[in-house]
Protein backbone atom coordinates (compact mmCIF):
# COMPACT_ATOMS: atom_id res chain seq x y z
CA UNK A 1 0.00 0.00 0.00
CA UNK A 2 1.54 3.37 -1.15
CA UNK A 3 1.34 5.96 1.39
CA UNK A 4 -1.01 8.99 1.28
CA UNK A 5 1.62 11.49 -0.59
CA UNK A 6 2.22 9.26 -2.89
CA UNK A 7 -1.04 8.43 -4.39
CA UNK A 8 -1.68 12.25 -4.16
CA UNK A 9 0.99 12.63 -6.67
CA UNK A 10 0.34 10.10 -9.20
CA UNK A 11 -3.39 11.52 -9.13
CA UNK A 12 -2.60 14.76 -10.33
CA UNK A 13 -0.32 13.61 -12.80
CA UNK A 14 -2.94 11.66 -14.97
CA UNK A 15 -5.95 14.04 -15.35
CA UNK A 16 -9.64 12.64 -15.78
CA UNK A 17 -10.87 12.44 -19.89
CA UNK A 18 -14.88 13.55 -18.85
CA UNK A 19 -14.75 17.18 -18.75
CA UNK A 20 -13.08 17.31 -22.05
CA UNK A 21 -15.62 15.00 -23.82
CA UNK A 22 -18.39 17.59 -22.03
CA UNK A 23 -16.96 20.53 -23.88
CA UNK A 24 -16.54 19.04 -27.19
CA UNK A 25 -20.32 17.88 -27.26
CA UNK A 26 -21.49 21.43 -25.85
CA UNK A 27 -19.12 22.75 -28.79
CA UNK A 28 -20.71 20.91 -30.96
CA UNK A 29 -24.45 21.37 -29.93
CA UNK A 30 -23.91 25.20 -30.29
CA UNK A 31 -22.39 24.90 -33.55
CA UNK A 32 -24.71 22.49 -34.87
CA UNK A 33 -27.49 25.15 -33.70
CA UNK A 34 -26.03 27.99 -34.96
CA UNK A 35 -25.94 26.32 -38.41
CA UNK A 36 -29.72 25.09 -38.28
CA UNK A 37 -30.59 28.87 -37.50
CA UNK A 38 -28.61 30.41 -40.40
CA UNK A 39 -30.25 27.88 -42.64
CA UNK A 40 -33.71 28.78 -41.58
CA UNK A 41 -32.92 32.69 -41.79
CA UNK A 42 -31.63 32.23 -44.89
CA UNK A 43 -34.74 30.51 -46.26
CA UNK A 44 -37.26 32.41 -44.32
CA UNK A 45 -35.36 35.62 -46.37
CA UNK A 46 -35.22 34.30 -49.63
CA UNK A 47 -38.88 33.37 -49.34
CA UNK A 48 -39.94 36.75 -48.41
CA UNK A 49 -38.35 38.47 -51.70
CA UNK A 50 -39.63 35.93 -53.92
CA UNK A 51 -43.27 37.57 -53.79
CA UNK A 52 -41.94 40.64 -53.57
CA UNK A 53 -39.50 39.92 -56.66
CA UNK A 54 -42.44 38.40 -58.90
CA UNK A 55 -45.05 41.44 -57.73
CA UNK A 56 -42.39 43.47 -59.13
CA UNK A 57 -41.99 41.53 -62.40
CA UNK A 58 -45.59 41.44 -62.70
CA UNK A 59 -46.41 44.92 -61.91
CA UNK A 60 -43.44 45.82 -64.54
CA UNK A 61 -45.44 43.42 -67.19
CA UNK A 62 -48.25 44.90 -66.57
CA UNK A 63 -47.37 48.01 -66.96
CA UNK A 64 -45.42 46.75 -70.26
CA UNK A 65 -48.91 45.13 -71.44
CA UNK A 66 -50.75 48.18 -71.16
CA UNK A 67 -48.95 49.88 -73.19
CA UNK A 68 -48.68 47.51 -75.75
CA UNK A 69 -52.82 46.92 -75.85
CA UNK A 70 -52.81 43.55 -74.05
CA UNK A 71 -55.15 43.11 -70.94
CA UNK A 72 -54.27 39.50 -69.98
CA UNK A 73 -51.39 38.14 -68.38
CA UNK A 74 -50.54 35.05 -70.58
CA UNK A 75 -47.10 35.11 -72.29
CA UNK A 76 -46.87 36.18 -76.08
CA UNK A 77 -47.41 33.13 -78.58
CA UNK A 78 -47.85 32.94 -81.89
CA UNK A 79 -51.44 31.96 -83.34
CA UNK A 80 -51.98 28.32 -83.91
CA UNK A 81 -52.11 27.71 -88.06
CA UNK A 82 -55.97 26.51 -87.88
CA UNK A 83 -57.30 29.96 -86.16
CA UNK A 84 -58.50 31.92 -88.53
CA UNK A 85 -58.14 36.07 -87.82
CA UNK A 86 -61.61 37.75 -86.55
CA UNK A 87 -63.40 39.23 -89.20
CA UNK A 88 -63.84 42.90 -89.72
CA UNK A 89 -67.15 44.72 -88.37
CA UNK A 90 -69.85 44.60 -91.30
CA UNK A 91 -70.70 47.95 -91.87
CA UNK A 92 -74.37 49.47 -91.88
CA UNK A 93 -75.04 48.75 -95.19
CA UNK A 94 -73.88 45.30 -94.53
CA UNK A 95 -76.02 44.99 -91.62
CA UNK A 96 -79.11 46.32 -92.81
CA UNK A 97 -78.40 44.00 -96.43
CA UNK A 98 -77.82 41.17 -93.65
CA UNK A 99 -80.77 41.66 -91.69
CA UNK A 100 -83.19 42.17 -94.55
CA UNK A 101 -82.08 38.81 -96.25
CA UNK A 102 -83.14 37.37 -92.73
CA UNK A 103 -86.55 38.81 -93.35
CA UNK A 104 -86.86 37.68 -95.98
CA UNK A 105 -85.87 33.85 -95.50
CA UNK A 106 -88.28 33.93 -92.55
CA UNK A 107 -91.31 35.14 -94.86
CA UNK A 108 -90.43 32.76 -97.08
CA UNK A 109 -90.87 29.95 -94.32
CA UNK A 110 -93.73 31.50 -93.33
CA UNK A 111 -95.74 31.66 -96.37
CA UNK A 112 -94.45 28.15 -97.49
CA UNK A 113 -96.16 26.50 -94.04
CA UNK A 114 -99.53 27.82 -95.83
CA UNK A 115 -99.73 25.23 -98.28
CA UNK A 116 -100.09 21.49 -98.53
CA UNK A 117 -96.31 20.52 -99.18
CA UNK A 118 -92.60 21.62 -99.16
CA UNK A 119 -93.07 20.72 -103.15
CA UNK A 120 -96.52 22.69 -104.00
CA UNK A 121 -94.95 25.39 -101.93
CA UNK A 122 -92.69 25.44 -104.14
CA UNK A 123 -94.44 25.06 -107.20
CA UNK A 124 -97.11 28.06 -106.35
CA UNK A 125 -93.97 30.48 -104.87
CA UNK A 126 -91.68 29.97 -107.94
CA UNK A 127 -94.02 31.39 -110.40
CA UNK A 128 -94.58 34.39 -110.99
CA UNK A 129 -98.22 34.35 -111.14
CA UNK A 130 -100.95 31.59 -110.13
CA UNK A 131 -104.63 30.72 -109.70
CA UNK A 132 -105.52 28.21 -107.81
CA UNK A 133 -107.21 25.95 -109.15
CA UNK A 134 -106.59 26.87 -112.70
CA UNK A 135 -109.99 25.56 -113.28
CA UNK A 136 -113.68 25.74 -110.81
CA UNK A 137 -117.05 25.61 -111.64
CA UNK A 138 -119.71 27.93 -111.02
CA UNK A 139 -120.07 29.09 -107.34
CA UNK A 140 -116.84 27.95 -106.85
CA UNK A 141 -113.77 30.62 -105.57
CA UNK A 142 -109.94 30.50 -106.71
CA UNK A 143 -107.41 31.89 -105.13
CA UNK A 144 -104.49 34.35 -106.85
CA UNK A 145 -101.01 34.49 -105.89
CA UNK A 146 -98.89 36.94 -107.31
CA UNK A 147 -95.27 38.21 -107.18
CA UNK A 148 -95.93 41.76 -107.85
CA UNK A 149 -99.12 43.88 -106.14
CA UNK A 150 -101.75 45.08 -108.52
CA UNK A 151 -104.91 45.03 -109.46
CA UNK A 152 -107.19 42.26 -111.04
CA UNK A 153 -110.52 42.65 -113.62
CA UNK A 154 -113.02 40.08 -113.13
CA UNK A 155 -116.29 40.35 -114.65
CA UNK A 156 -116.67 44.15 -114.72
CA UNK A 157 -115.37 44.07 -110.81
CA UNK A 158 -111.82 45.09 -109.37
CA UNK A 159 -109.87 43.05 -107.22
CA UNK A 160 -106.81 44.10 -105.24
CA UNK A 161 -103.89 41.50 -104.45
CA UNK A 162 -103.01 42.38 -101.22
CA UNK A 163 -99.06 41.21 -99.27
CA UNK A 164 -99.02 38.22 -97.23
CA UNK A 165 -95.45 37.78 -96.70
CA UNK A 166 -93.47 37.20 -99.75
CA UNK A 167 -96.55 37.60 -102.01
CA UNK A 168 -99.88 39.13 -103.44
CA UNK A 169 -103.11 37.29 -102.64
CA UNK A 170 -106.94 37.79 -103.07
CA UNK A 171 -109.71 35.36 -103.72
CA UNK A 172 -111.84 35.43 -107.32
CA UNK A 173 -115.42 34.41 -106.77
CA UNK A 174 -117.02 32.90 -109.63
CA UNK A 175 -120.88 33.87 -109.39
CA UNK A 176 -122.73 30.56 -109.60
CA UNK A 177 -124.75 32.21 -113.05
CA UNK A 178 -121.05 31.95 -114.76
CA UNK A 179 -121.24 30.39 -117.92
CA UNK A 180 -118.92 27.65 -118.57
CA UNK A 181 -115.55 28.55 -120.37
CA UNK A 182 -111.69 30.29 -120.75
CA UNK A 183 -111.72 33.68 -119.74
CA UNK A 184 -108.46 35.98 -119.02
CA UNK A 185 -107.54 36.71 -115.08
CA UNK A 186 -104.38 38.58 -114.70
CA UNK A 187 -101.33 36.50 -116.46
CA UNK A 188 -103.49 33.40 -116.94
CA UNK A 189 -106.69 32.26 -117.82
CA UNK A 190 -109.63 30.86 -115.65
CA UNK A 191 -111.35 28.06 -117.07
CA UNK A 192 -114.60 27.52 -115.74
CA UNK A 193 -116.14 24.21 -116.27
CA UNK A 194 -120.37 23.29 -117.19
CA UNK A 195 -122.27 22.10 -113.95
CA UNK A 196 -126.06 21.30 -113.94
CA UNK A 197 -127.39 21.81 -110.11
CA UNK A 198 -130.37 20.21 -109.02
CA UNK A 199 -133.88 21.84 -108.16
CA UNK A 200 -135.64 21.88 -104.83
CA UNK A 201 -138.94 22.92 -104.29
CA UNK A 202 -140.64 23.57 -100.60
CA UNK A 203 -144.15 24.21 -99.83
CA UNK A 204 -144.78 27.00 -97.39
CA UNK A 205 -147.61 28.55 -95.50
CA UNK A 206 -148.83 31.84 -96.83
CA UNK A 207 -148.21 33.48 -93.33
CA UNK A 208 -144.10 32.43 -93.85
CA UNK A 209 -144.13 33.16 -97.45
CA UNK A 210 -145.06 36.42 -96.71
CA UNK A 211 -141.74 37.23 -95.14
CA UNK A 212 -140.45 36.65 -97.95
CA UNK A 213 -142.55 39.61 -100.05
CA UNK A 214 -141.60 41.93 -97.28
CA UNK A 215 -138.84 43.22 -99.65
CA UNK A 216 -138.54 47.11 -98.15
CA UNK A 217 -137.19 44.99 -94.80
CA UNK A 218 -135.29 43.14 -96.16
CA UNK A 219 -133.43 45.93 -98.31
CA UNK A 220 -132.88 47.63 -94.93
CA UNK A 221 -131.03 44.75 -93.40
CA UNK A 222 -128.94 44.01 -96.75
CA UNK A 223 -127.36 47.74 -95.99
CA UNK A 224 -126.41 46.88 -92.96
CA UNK A 225 -125.13 43.17 -93.94
CA UNK A 226 -123.32 44.69 -97.08
CA UNK A 227 -121.82 47.08 -94.96
CA UNK A 228 -120.21 44.64 -92.66
CA UNK A 229 -119.40 42.46 -95.68
CA UNK A 230 -117.29 45.36 -97.43
CA UNK A 231 -114.76 45.50 -95.15
CA UNK A 232 -112.18 43.18 -94.33
CA UNK A 233 -109.14 42.84 -92.66
CA UNK A 234 -106.03 42.66 -95.44
CA UNK A 235 -104.55 39.65 -94.41
CA UNK A 236 -105.36 36.36 -93.49
CA UNK A 237 -106.23 35.86 -90.37
CA UNK A 238 -106.11 31.83 -89.71
CA UNK A 239 -102.80 30.05 -88.55
CA UNK A 240 -100.82 27.74 -91.42
CA UNK A 241 -102.10 24.17 -88.85
CA UNK A 242 -105.68 24.96 -88.81
CA UNK A 243 -107.75 23.82 -91.48
CA UNK A 244 -111.74 24.97 -91.72
CA UNK A 245 -114.17 23.14 -89.76
CA UNK A 246 -117.81 22.38 -90.16
CA UNK A 247 -119.12 24.40 -87.96
CA UNK A 248 -121.87 22.05 -86.64
CA UNK A 249 -123.08 18.39 -86.38
CA UNK A 250 -126.19 17.08 -88.00
CA UNK A 251 -127.83 16.12 -91.27
CA UNK A 252 -127.52 17.64 -94.69
CA UNK A 253 -130.83 18.85 -95.92
CA UNK A 254 -130.13 20.91 -98.32
CA UNK A 255 -126.70 21.24 -100.67
CA UNK A 256 -125.08 24.13 -102.47
CA UNK A 257 -126.59 25.74 -105.71
CA UNK A 258 -129.79 23.89 -105.59
CA UNK A 259 -132.50 26.14 -107.84
CA UNK A 260 -134.95 26.62 -105.66
CA UNK A 261 -139.11 26.96 -105.90
CA UNK A 262 -141.12 28.19 -103.16
CA UNK A 263 -144.99 27.26 -103.68
CA UNK A 264 -143.87 26.65 -107.02
CA UNK A 265 -142.25 29.90 -108.30
CA UNK A 266 -138.65 30.69 -108.81
CA UNK A 267 -136.78 31.53 -105.65
CA UNK A 268 -133.22 31.67 -106.94
CA UNK A 269 -130.11 29.60 -105.89
CA UNK A 270 -129.48 28.14 -102.36
CA UNK A 271 -126.39 29.64 -102.50
CA UNK A 272 -125.51 27.61 -98.85
CA UNK A 273 -125.52 24.60 -97.02
CA UNK A 274 -128.37 24.01 -94.52
CA UNK A 275 -127.60 21.28 -91.19
CA UNK A 276 -130.77 19.87 -89.71
CA UNK A 277 -130.56 19.57 -86.06
CA UNK A 278 -132.14 19.75 -82.94
CA UNK A 279 -132.67 23.40 -81.48
CA UNK A 280 -130.04 24.03 -79.24
CA UNK A 281 -127.38 22.28 -80.97
CA UNK A 282 -123.75 24.20 -80.39
CA UNK A 283 -122.22 26.46 -83.84
CA UNK A 284 -118.88 26.86 -83.41
CA UNK A 285 -116.65 29.17 -85.66
CA UNK A 286 -115.88 27.38 -88.81
CA UNK A 287 -112.10 29.31 -88.96
CA UNK A 288 -110.48 31.81 -86.78
CA UNK A 289 -111.76 35.87 -87.52
CA UNK A 290 -113.20 38.62 -86.43
CA UNK A 291 -116.48 38.61 -85.75
CA UNK A 292 -117.72 41.82 -88.78
CA UNK A 293 -121.24 41.37 -87.53
CA UNK A 294 -123.85 39.89 -84.98
CA UNK A 295 -128.11 40.99 -85.55
CA UNK A 296 -131.05 39.89 -85.89
CA UNK A 297 -132.25 40.31 -89.68
CA UNK A 298 -136.11 39.61 -90.90
CA UNK A 299 -135.19 37.28 -93.41
CA UNK A 300 -132.13 35.18 -92.01
CA UNK A 301 -132.68 35.54 -88.10
CA UNK A 302 -129.79 35.60 -86.05
CA UNK A 303 -127.24 35.46 -88.07
CA UNK A 304 -123.38 35.50 -87.38
CA UNK A 305 -120.72 37.05 -90.32
CA UNK A 306 -116.97 36.21 -89.30
CA UNK A 307 -114.01 37.93 -91.53
CA UNK A 308 -111.47 35.42 -91.72
CA UNK A 309 -108.93 38.40 -93.66
CA UNK A 310 -108.68 38.83 -97.74
CA UNK A 311 -112.24 39.59 -97.93
CA UNK A 312 -113.31 36.28 -97.15
CA UNK A 313 -116.08 36.36 -94.68
CA UNK A 314 -118.83 32.73 -93.49
CA UNK A 315 -122.40 33.17 -92.66
CA UNK A 316 -124.48 31.78 -89.89
CA UNK A 317 -128.46 32.27 -90.24
CA UNK A 318 -131.61 31.00 -88.61
CA UNK A 319 -129.81 30.18 -84.74
CA UNK A 320 -131.77 30.30 -82.01
CA UNK A 321 -129.08 32.03 -79.65
CA UNK A 322 -125.99 34.71 -80.71
CA UNK A 323 -123.04 34.20 -77.97
CA UNK A 324 -120.74 36.84 -79.90
CA UNK A 325 -120.87 40.19 -80.31
CA UNK A 326 -119.85 42.53 -83.29
CA UNK A 327 -115.95 42.93 -82.55
CA UNK A 328 -114.83 39.79 -81.53
CA UNK A 329 -112.00 38.19 -82.15
CA UNK A 330 -112.49 34.43 -82.08
CA UNK A 331 -110.61 30.71 -82.79
CA UNK A 332 -111.40 28.08 -84.98
CA UNK A 333 -113.81 25.87 -83.41
CA UNK A 334 -114.92 28.52 -80.59
CA UNK A 335 -118.45 28.41 -79.54
CA UNK A 336 -120.42 31.47 -81.07
CA UNK A 337 -124.29 30.19 -81.01
CA UNK A 338 -126.97 27.43 -81.25
CA UNK A 339 -129.02 26.31 -83.62
CA UNK A 340 -132.70 27.64 -84.09
CA UNK A 341 -135.46 28.44 -86.47
CA UNK A 342 -135.30 32.32 -86.67
CA UNK A 343 -136.43 34.30 -89.62
CA UNK A 344 -137.64 32.50 -92.88
CA UNK A 345 -136.89 28.87 -91.73
CA UNK A 346 -139.22 25.06 -91.74
CA UNK A 347 -137.73 23.77 -88.95
CA UNK A 348 -134.49 23.94 -86.85
CA UNK A 349 -131.16 24.47 -88.98
CA UNK A 350 -127.98 25.96 -89.92
CA UNK A 351 -127.99 28.04 -92.53
CA UNK A 352 -123.91 28.04 -93.65
CA UNK A 353 -122.09 29.61 -96.05
CA UNK A 354 -119.09 31.29 -97.36
CA UNK A 355 -118.95 34.95 -99.00
CA UNK A 356 -115.79 36.05 -101.09
CA UNK A 357 -115.89 39.74 -101.83
CA UNK A 358 -119.43 40.02 -101.40
CA UNK A 359 -120.12 37.17 -103.65
CA UNK A 360 -121.78 33.80 -102.27
CA UNK A 361 -119.68 30.78 -102.60
CA UNK A 362 -119.56 26.84 -102.28
CA UNK A 363 -118.64 25.83 -98.51
CA UNK A 364 -117.52 22.76 -98.98
CA UNK A 365 -114.56 24.15 -100.58
CA UNK A 366 -113.08 25.16 -97.39
CA UNK A 367 -113.55 22.45 -95.43
CA UNK A 368 -110.74 20.28 -93.60
CA UNK A 369 -108.38 22.35 -95.53
CA UNK A 370 -107.00 25.41 -96.42
CA UNK A 371 -107.24 27.93 -99.65
CA UNK A 372 -103.75 27.21 -100.11
CA UNK A 373 -104.69 23.64 -100.67
CA UNK A 374 -106.49 24.24 -103.95
CA UNK A 375 -103.38 23.55 -106.44
CA UNK A 376 -106.51 21.24 -108.41
CA UNK A 377 -109.85 21.40 -110.08
CA UNK A 378 -111.90 19.10 -108.25
CA UNK A 379 -115.98 19.32 -108.04
CA UNK A 380 -116.33 19.16 -104.24
CA UNK A 381 -119.63 17.84 -102.86
CA UNK A 382 -121.24 17.20 -99.72
CA UNK A 383 -122.95 13.86 -98.96
CA UNK A 384 -126.69 13.56 -100.80
CA UNK A 385 -129.44 15.47 -98.34
CA UNK A 386 -131.70 13.13 -96.44
CA UNK A 387 -135.03 12.71 -98.16
CA UNK A 388 -136.82 12.79 -94.95
CA UNK A 389 -135.86 15.62 -93.28
CA UNK A 390 -137.90 18.46 -94.38
CA UNK A 391 -136.10 21.05 -96.42
CA UNK A 392 -134.80 24.54 -94.47
CA UNK A 393 -133.74 27.93 -96.03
Amino acid sequence: MEPRSARHTHTSKKPSAKPIVSLLLVLIAVVTAASIAGWVWLRGDSAEEKPVASSEANADMTEADMSSGRTDDAPDSPPSAEEEPAAPPLSEAEQAALEAEQARLAAVAAEAAYYATPESADAVMGQPFIIMPQAAYPGDVVLVRSQQEGELEWQGKSYSLQSFETGYYTYIPIPIQSEPGSYALGDASLTVLDKTFDSQRLEVSEEQNSIRQNTERIAEDQKLIDAARASSEPTFLFSADSPFMLPAEGRLTTPFGFTRYVNGAYAGSHTAIDIAAPEGTPVVATQSGIVALAANFYLTGNTIYIDHGMGLFSQYAHLSELQVETGDEVEVGEGIGLIGSTGFSTGPHLHFTFWAHNVPVNPNLFLDRLPFHWLEAGDVTAAEPDPATASDD
